[in-house]
C-alpha cells in the first residue's frame, strides 16, 4: 500500500475509534479480520457473547488493544483495496479477450 493511503488509513482508523469512543463503546472484537465494536452494555453480557463467538474482547482504554485494533482496520483496508485491484484488472482482461474473439 502507498505511503500516502496507508497514512490516510491511519488518519480514518483514529476517527473510527473516536466515533466508537463518542458513542460510549468500551469493547472491540476483531471478527474474521474485521474490528466490530461492541454496543455498549454489562460488560459480563460482553465476555459472555465474546466467548460463545470464539472471539476476544480488546479494550480502547489498552492501547495495545488500539494498536491491535487500528492495525486490523489497516490490514482489512489492505485486502480490500487489492480485492478491488484484482477484480478490475480481471475485468479490463476480459473486455481484451472478448474483442479479440479468440476466445
Amino acid at each position: 500500500m502507498k505511503l500516502e493511503i496507508r497514512e490516510m488509513t491511519h488518519l480514518g482508523a483514529l476517527e473510527i475509534i473516536g466515533e466508537w469512543r463518542d458513542r460510549g463503546v468500551e469493547f472491540v472484537s476483531i471478527v474474521d479480520g474485521v474490528p466490530r465494536p461492541w454496543d455498549p452494555k454489562p460488560i459480563t453480557f460482553i465476555f459472555a457473547d465474546a466467548e460463545q463467538r470464539g472471539v476476544e474482547v480488546l479494550s480502547l482504554a489498552n492501547n495495545d488493544h488500539v494498536r491491535s485494533i487500528l492495525a486490523a482496520i489497516s490490514n482489512y483496508v489492505e485486502r480490500s483495496l487489492t480485492a478491488s485491484q484484482t477484480e478490475a484488472e480481471v475485468r479490463k482482461m476480459g473486455r481484451v479477450v472478448a474483442r479479440g474473439s479468440n476466445a
